[in-house]
């Protein structure tokens, strides 16, 4: 369970979430089969092996929620999780058995209901009245699900929440084509069977291509990739991203990072860098669970340089005293003790009346500084975020902008 699980309210985590969904739909499973079989319908049986593949699901995530919380090791370095795709994939292929056979005896009864000997279904109140508290059930299950989603942001709860308002439209379905066999309309019974047998070949099939595509190590196609690239891309001191890739072991999101970093970025400090540009990734993305940082010296350096000025004149600008009412910044790029771009800036934080200091501070990092010269020591709040953002900061006796780039 992650530190994020750990913080939720007991009915709100995953563990009892799921311990809900496989109690119902087990139940569901039993009842609606022994219904089935007894009244001869088609229909029901089918809607009962409906909810066995979300049993599946149910116990595939219990795997993925046990092994989260075995250590990896040097034989297995990115653990365990696996193996619950492994197990969905040898019963996605039960799934596609029993769809096979209900597909096959639908089949035959539509054929002979057509040959004039219709299939008998036996109408039951108790297994009319099952199906309807069964149907009550699911929607109370389904809204309960849309609202932990929406309080949780989970995009999991999300998608069980829709994949259970789909199984009220197959419960549904059955209920009416049940009433069909008190009309003594009981090739509705198979039609409906046949119908829900392809859906569980849908099902089946969604969870054979997930645990397929995750055992072969696919990149996964994660709804957010342009806005995680840019949280990344804009951290401080990352120059460049060499590679991103996004990867599904189990059920959790594991994201494998390759960066550039400024060569003179001080060995001491790259654990901090990693660990706060993991923070930040996790914060805004939740459901990645893991992320794996790697990072090499940029190729070739670039220095990019804040200087305040108090006048706006090229090369020849005066350097200002003062930092959060400096009226000018030239922004300097190097590589490699190269010249490559320069410009001056306007201050738009210059005549704020309250944290001045601290909007240009933040306004300097947006632009990826590596260092700043200043003429006067700065406050505390923006010395503090100079420091978490890993900017150099440098007292000069400078007076004229051209003296430092030469």
């Amino acid at each position: 369970m992650s530190e994020i699980d750990k913080n939720l309210k007991f009915y709100k985590q995953p563990v009892f979430i799921n311990l809900l969904l496989l109690l119902f739909n087990t139940i569901f499973f039993i009842f609606k089969l022994i219904f089935g079989i007894l009244t001869n319908s088609l229909a029901i049986q089918a809607d009962a092996f409906d909810n066995m593949t979300d049993i599946v699901i149910c116990i595939t995530s219990f795997i993925g929620i046990y092994f989260a919380k075995k250590k990896p090791n040097e034989k297995f370095p990115y653990g365990f999780f696996k193996i619950e795709n492994i197990i969905s994939l040898i019963i996605s292929l039960f799934i596609f058995f029993t769809a096979y056979i209900i597909i096959n005896q639908s089949i035959l009864d539509i054929i002979t209901f057509i040959n004039g000997n219709p299939k008998i279904v036996d109408f039951s109140l108790i297994a009319f009245f099952f199906l309807i508290i069964s149907l009550l059930a699911s929607l109370i299950l389904a809204l309960y699900l849309k609202l932990i989603a929406k309080q949780t942001n989970s995009p999991i709860i999300k998608s069980e929440a829709q994949e259970k308002m789909f199984d009220i439209f197959i419960s549904l379905s059955v209920l009416v084509g049940f009433i069909f066999v008190l009309l003594k309309i009981s090739i509705l019974d198979s039609i409906i069977g046949l119908i829900i047998a392809i859906l569980i070949i849908k099902g089946g099939y969604e969870i054979f291509l997930t645990s397929t595509k995750t055992l072969l190590d696919a990149v996964i196609d994660f709804d957010n990739r342009t806005e995680l690239y840019n949280l990344i891309q804009n951290t401080p001191k990352v120059k460049e991203i060499e590679t991103m890739e996004i990867r599904s072991y189990g059920r959790y999101i594991f994201l494998e990072l390759e960066i550039y970093l400024s060569k003179n970025f001080p060995l001491s400090q790259i654990d901090n860098l990693k660990n706060k540009l993991s923070s930040d990734i996790k914060k805004k993305f939740p459901s990645i669970f893991k992320i794996i940082i790697i990072v090499k010296s940029q190729k070739k350096e670039i220095t990019i340089i804040a200087i305040p000025l108090e006048n706006n004149r090229g090369l020849d600008s005066n350097l200002s005293n003062h930092f959060g009412e400096s009226p000018y910044f030239g922004i300097v790029e190097f590589q490699e003790g190269t010249l490559l771009k320069f410009e001056i800036i306007v201050n738009k934080f210059a005549h704020e009346e309250k944290r001045k200091g601290i909007l240009v501070s933040d306004w300097l990092i947006s632009k990826k500084i590596d260092k700043i010269y200043l003429k006067e020591p700065l406050k505390k709040g923006p010395s503090l975020i100079f420091n978490n953002n890993f900017v150099d900061v440098e007292l000069s006796n400078f007076n004229y902008l051209n003296e430092i780039i030469n």
